[in-house]
């Protein structure tokens, strides 16, 4: 299983895809944009913030055999748009406490790109989680904690 099918199953296993489901041709173009990063060992793709699919036109002169190479369901692809603090470094800030020093990037989010309405067509967006040390610190703590509290038998 390749790491795009694996980013597909994962988004398609989150809440926010169940109750809002969105085709698997979509879910898989999006996965395709952001997995080339990962093989360069980068962070972001470097050809975003916004993805466009393929208009008609394009496809026809890339396959060079005219309309034979065309699925239908390509016209259904939603534009992309990636969230990052490398694009938008005024969104650097920990979400929890709100501040914007050793703001780190920890991945993507887990249930996937979530659709907005465009002003011109609907659209998806994917945004990065970002967490600063001071509470991924905390966050740590706690957990730990947790593990050290006896539970309660009855």
């Amino acid at each position: 299983m390749t790491q795009v099918e694996k980013r597909v199953s994962i988004w398609k296993e989150s809440c926010n895809h169940k109750t809002h489901p969105r085709p698997e041709f979509q879910l898989r173009w999006e996965a395709e944009k952001i997995e080339p990063t990962h093989k360069l060992g980068l962070n972001i793709p470097l050809l975003g913030p916004r993805f466009m699919p393929p208009s008609y036109i394009h496809i026809q002169k890339r396959s060079g055999l005219g309309h034979q190479d065309i699925e239908p369901v390509t016209q259904y692809i939603k534009p992309f748009n990636v969230i990052h603090p490398f694009y938008y470094p005024q969104l650097a800030t920990c979400p929890q406490c709100g501040s914007d020093e050793e703001t780190t990037w920890e991945g993507w989010t887990s249930t996937g790109p979530c659709e907005l309405h465009g002003l011109i067509c609907e659209e998806t967006a994917l945004g990065a989680q970002l967490r600063c040390n001071t509470c991924k610190e905390s966050t740590k703590m706690k957990k730990a904690a947790d593990k050290n509290i006896p539970g309660i038998g009855f």
